[in-house]
């Protein structure tokens, strides 16, 4: 009789820990299910987004109807992606046990996107749908300023550009202080409105990172990704007092220098050019206006290049082959480096860089800068006037 007793304690004990067992399983285990339309029997593919590369998971045909599933571990919440074949991917911050249920159109994916069961990746949806919008609205009004002749409506579209990127660096800025316990943040505080033209590059933002990094890192001490923020915001905190420092010792001696990985590998830097005038140029090969402005720069630096002109032009690109490509297959004659895959760029900071192409005009003394955001036209103009 007590051996039965006994038995039977010990068949609930194990039925107890089996439950226990099949419960954490289901709590460290992250579901995805959905509907893609209009994308045929593509490839979609489950990415996990580390700091400096992209993990895939998993991968699934899509159905014809569009439906997909999607079932991996995690034990803490993470940075992931769903990537269709096409290249167009759907930002992910799951938190293990979440069932998110993801619906969408291949041809509209942001604008028709709808996300349950994750409200961190709900969140930073609403956010990244306003970025689309913010820079549909720039590349508008970019083209708009391109193709104007009246001074008048430069002045006042460049306004209007001034007053769309303020308006989103608002509403990021209540993103990140409000979701400060949220990886999605991090999206938030690393946006990009184009490759290399960052949201947050100002020496005041330096806060938003100190603040952020404090935060998360209570949080989620042990993420790879709270890490590289706390690394890169010390850095920025670092900088930022040294530069402050020197100043007040009277100790800066022209402008701030860079020092990049050039085309054929070897680090090139902004100071060791002893030309007369340098421009100091910046652009990516994503950028259209920055690829034909580089075709016409190229009969400025044939007339000039002889006369003591160089160009010092600073890529923003995330690939350094295709970089190297573009430079190689345009036969881009001047001196070439990449600032590749920062994402918050130092660099771009320094220089005050929020659009593509920039560029400043620097004199020998290295302290004075001539000419900024020249056209070639202009820069020929200029260079006439100063190398004649």
């Amino acid at each position: 009789m007590i051996f039965r007793i006994q038995m039977k304690m010990m068949n609930k004990v194990a039925l107890l820990c089996c439950l226990l067992f099949f419960t954490a399983c289901n709590q460290n285990k992250v579901s995805i299910t959905g509907k893609i339309d209009n994308a045929g029997e593509a490839v979609l593919h489950l990415d996990e987004v580390d700091v400096y590369n992209t993990v895939p998971l998993d991968s699934v045909v899509l159905k014809p109807n569009g439906k997909f599933s999607f079932t991996f571990a995690a034990d803490m919440p993470g940075f992931y992606q769903l990537r269709l074949s096409t290249g167009k991917v759907i930002v992910l911050f799951p938190k293990p046990g979440e069932d998110i249920v993801v619906e969408t159109d291949a041809n509209k994916l942001y604008p028709a996107l709808k996300i349950s069961g994750s409200h961190d990746t709900e969140q930073i949806t609403k956010l990244i749908i306003l970025l689309n919008q913010t820079t549909a609205r720039l590349d508008s009004i970019s083209k708009l300023y391109t193709q104007a002749t009246d001074d008048t409506l430069k002045s006042s579209l460049n306004k209007e550009y001034q007053e769309v990127l303020e308006a989103h660096r608002r509403a990021s800025m209540a993103y990140i202080l409000t979701h400060s316990n949220s990886l999605s943040s991090l999206y938030a505080i690393y946006q990009q409105y184009f490759p290399g033209n960052y949201v947050f590059y100002k020496t005041s933002d330096i806060q938003f990172f100190k603040i952020l990094s404090d935060s998360l890192s209570k949080y989620y001490p042990e993420s790879h990704h709270v890490a590289a923020l706390k690394a890169n915001s010390k850095k920025m905190l670092s900088d930022y007092q040294t530069m402050v420092l020197m100043e007040s010792a009277g100790q800066v001696e022209g402008l701030p220098d860079i020092a990049l990985p050039a085309t054929n590998g070897d680090t090139v830097s902004l100071r060791s050019l002893n030309d007369k005038y340098i421009l100091l140029s910046f652009w990516s090969m994503t950028n259209q206006q920055c690829v034909t402005e580089n075709l016409q720069l190229k009969n400025v630096y044939k007339q000039f290049s002889s006369k003591g002109f160089e160009i010092y032009q600073v890529s923003f690109d995330q690939s350094a082959d295709a970089w190297l490509k573009a430079v190689r297959f345009d036969e881009l004659p001047w001196v070439s480096v990449i600032n590749e895959g920062n994402q918050n760029s130092m660099v771009a900071g320094t220089y005050n860089v929020n659009q593509l192409p920039a560029n400043y005009l620097i004199d020998n003394t290295r302290q004075t800068i001539v000419g900024k955001n020249l056209s070639p036209a202009q820069l020929q103009d200029k260079l006439n006037e100063l190398l004649r």
